[in-house]
């Protein structure tokens, strides 16, 4: 899974969109989906803080455990 298939996955869902943000500066209370240089970054956003914190080598992995801490999380 790539960040264009992981979209296409998060908009089949229910999930409202303001709970993730992808690729993108973080609101407050999101899953965030972040590249920094070469390692890519999972983590939930709150109060200007990162928790749960998953560092990824490749896209893929980092796209999949995204994916589900998003869809398992949100109901």
């Amino acid at each position: 899974m790539n960040v264009q298939e992981l979209r296409a996955a998060l908009a089949d869902t229910d999930i409202d969109p303001h709970l993730y943000c992808i690729l993108e500066q973080p609101d407050d209370s999101q899953w965030c989906l972040r590249k920094q240089g070469k390692v890519w970054q999972a983590f939930w956003f709150e109060r200007g803080a990162k928790y749960e914190l998953q560092r990824f080598k490749d896209e893929h992995a980092a796209c999949e455990y995204f994916f589900n801490q998003v869809t398992q999380r949100a109901f």
